[in-house]
């Protein structure tokens, strides 16, 4: 698989998805996606769009904090 930004090799694992369901190598690449449907779009959909897309990450992000958490790397609550 290459990415369909960049059309760089792609690592399975560390691949990103994007809304359309194609995949990047990266978040940067990823948020190419975003850019191409922005001009049609309202403003106030891309913000929505933009949060949601970040709170995926972060979800998809989270059990691999947990998992570390414990071994010396520490999350600092706020």
């Amino acid at each position: 698989m290459r990415c369909a930004f960049c059309d760089q090799p792609l690592e399975v694992r560390a691949a990103w998805k994007g809304a359309s369901d194609r995949f990047y190598c990266s978040e940067f690449c990823a948020d190419s996606e975003a850019s191409e449907t922005a001009p049609t779009q309202d403003p106030a959909a891309l913000i929505e769009r933009h949060l949601n897309r970040r709170y995926e990450r972060l979800e998809r992000l989270l059990p691999y904090m947990r998992r570390y958490s414990g071994h010396g790397l520490t999350i600092s609550q706020h």
